[in-house]
């Protein structure tokens, strides 16, 4: 087992190369003052930017992936091979799958959380970029059995405390409109199943009303409340609806935690930590992203508590920050194929935007990208991120 030892400035290590894991070297890089040395403990040979595969089959896309060790770079972190398997909180150590330890300072856990197939059904459990040829293809056999006369349900789901919701609407309204340019549109039945009690409610009932108007138009029927069970027999079995007719099941996958040893844990093994990201009963050990706690998993969100996180560490350091807001502000853009909807809501509650924002015409955020990360969004920006390219899809 090698040791990868401590240099003189504070040395951070964060476990991860995803949103939270670039917007805290990011936040440290201007927090930090050149008061620590930040590294990244991944295995990963790219940044992919995930949320943009909901768009790739149906038209172009932004930049998608750039490599690590030139991200990182430019990041101002250095890259350390290994994948997270344990933290020796009394050594201050992180231990690798290999075996390897890589001392620490402090550390960040933003290795994410692990997206999990949970549905056995016809079709497929949609989680990203590499789900993209597959759901082309399932599309376009849809297409081909009504042209020779059938009848095909299609349906999307959302599974119980599913952490982010949106694809599974914006899947469902590109679907239609790829399908309706098939000729298929009259012969393919969509639905779209979510145990939300509303649609969106997580940004306000204006957000609520802007998709279900949104669904309606494009013919697309909603099962809000509805929790699904299993399928069978061509049927998807549902609490407390019962059953709905399912030929083709597009599901959102189930989100667990990543369940670090050495670490404390929820029931479902995301690391247990209080607001400011820190993990509980450790001094100089953080989470954030989906990897933490937080119900809702999302990119903009993982992006706020990684900037939480850089603060607190370099409070602890001795180094003044600027103030954070003190309550989470949930960010989203919704693509669909007849407008674009950007939505915004304070998660606290009791705020001038509690109760969400909506808006088809302005961006609620600058620069009005997928994701709103205070660093990684004007950062992506920087390098050329929102160039847009034609992405082919292998079918």
């Amino acid at each position: 087992m090698t040791t990868v030892q401590r240099a003189s400035q504070a040395r951070v290590v964060i476990a991860g190369a995803g949103f939270a894991a670039f917007e805290a070297a990011l936040a440290l890089r201007e927090f930090a003052r050149g008061a620590a040395h930040v590294y990244l403990l991944t295995t990963q040979p790219e940044f992919v930017f995930t949320p943009a595969s909901t768009r790739e089959l149906f038209g172009p896309v932004l930049r998608t992936r750039w490599p690590l060790h030139e991200l990182a770079l430019r990041a101002g972190a250095a890259v350390i091979p290994g994948a997270l398997a344990s933290v020796d909180t009394v050594g201050r150590r992180l231990v690798t799958a290999s075996g390897d330890a890589v001392e620490y300072d402090y550390a960040v856990v933003a290795i994410g959380g692990r997206p999990e197939p949970w549905l056995d059904a016809p079709g497929l459990t949609f989680v990203g970029t590499e789900d993209v040829p597959e759901m082309g293809r399932e599309l376009d056999r849809v297409a081909e059995r009504v042209a020779a006369g059938a009848t095909v349900d299609v349906v999307f789901v959302v599974p119980l405390g599913g952490g982010w919701v949106i694809p599974a609407y914006e899947l469902a309204l590109m679907a239609r409109r790829y399908l309706d340019g098939r000729h298929a549109g009259e012969g393919a039945r969509l639905s779209v199943v979510t145990s939300e009690d509303a649609p969106l409610g997580v940004f306000g009932e204006g957000a609520s009303q802007s998709i279900r108007h949104s669904l309606a138009e494009a013919d697309i029927a909603l099962h809000a409340g509805t929790v699904v069970r299993g399928w069978s027999s061509g049927h998807l079995r549902t609490v407390p609806s019962g059953m709905i007719p399912a030929d083709l099941v597009i599901a959102l996958p189930a989100i667990s935690g990543p369940r670090v040893r050495g670490l404390p844990q929820t029931p479902t093994g995301f690391v247990d930590a209080g607001t400011d990201g820190r993990v509980r009963g450790q001094d100089r050990v953080f989470v954030a992203g989906d990897a933490g706690p937080f119900p809702v998993k999302q990119a903009g969100l993982a992006c706020q508590q990684a900037d939480t996180v850089a603060a607190a560490i370099c409070a602890d350091l001795g180094v003044e920050v600027p103030e954070l807001p003190a309550s989470p502000v949930l960010r989203g853009l919704l693509w669909s194929a007849n407008g674009d909807k950007y939505l915004r809501r304070d998660l606290a509650g009791g705020h001038d935007e509690s109760q969400g924002s909506v808006s088809v015409t302005t961006a609620l955020w600058w620069p009005p990208g997928k994701v709103a990360g205070r660093f990684l969004t004007p950062f992506l920006h920087e390098i050329e991120a929102l160039e847009l390219v034609d992405v082919p899809v292998t079918r």
